[in-house]
């Protein structure tokens, strides 16, 4: 599926296949990156969520994770694992009367792993997720 196809299928409901692995799509919310792009967030069962970013054709596969991590000299450690600071940004819902304002730093590792830590700015609450790319090939319609 190409990402527009994506988006579509999520925006509408439809379940779609990641890596062999029903997703179904709980919620779609569009966010509006510092940077002035629109990125779609697809939240799903048990903690899952995609990252779908049409500007710079990236899907991301996220688990939100029961654990606190505190970055270090920019770096968290996570399973045993390094992961070195690589991006920070923030994103306004689009479609929220509150305006929701969420602040993000990514971690990555060397096997191209992500630890991503979203901030609510309205209450501070952190979320700590874990994820990886995932290619147009791995996604498919349900």
């Amino acid at each position: 599926m190409t990402i527009t196809e994506i988006i579509a299928a999520l925006q509408e409901g439809n379940d779609v296949i990641v890596r062999d692995k029903t997703f179904h799509p709980r919620s779609v919310e569009t966010v509006i990156l510092d940077t002035g792009e629109n990125v779609f967030w697809a939240y799903g069962d048990a903690g899952m969520w995609l990252s779908v970013d049409p500007g710079g054709e990236e899907i991301m596969q996220f688990e939100d994770i029961d654990e606190e991590l505190e970055p270090e000299d920019d770096v968290v450690v996570y399973g045993g694992n390094d992961y070195e600071f690589s991006y920070e940004g923030s994103a306004t819902l689009k479609d929220d009367e509150t305006a929701a304002m969420y602040t993000f730093r990514e971690f990555e590792n060397a096997d191209g792993r992500r630890i991503r830590l979203t901030t609510d700015e309205g209450n501070g609450d952190t979320t700590v997720s874990s994820g990886t790319v995932v290619t147009e090939e791995e996604i498919q319609e349900s």
